[in-house]
């Protein structure tokens, strides 16, 4: 399965909340206790964490590749 990262949770956590809600920015933020609702959008609500090209930047990020 790979290595589990706890921050991997948070963003499982906001990806969860979002879908739930309908992509309610605001119960995201308040569920994950973000300070804005722009730090859920920018960093959350875009993201495909199926991705081949997200799972890529992020392993280059946490210096895997």
């Amino acid at each position: 399965m790979g290595h589990i990262r706890p921050h991997g949770f948070r963003h499982e956590f906001a990806t969860a909340v979002l879908n739930a809600s309908g992509g309610n920015l605001l119960f995201a933020r308040d569920a994950g206790g973000w300070a804005s609702t722009a730090v859920v959008d920018e960093i959350y609500a875009h993201v495909d964490i199926h991705d081949p090209a997200f799972e890529t930047a992020l392993m280059k990020v946490w210096g895997q590749r």
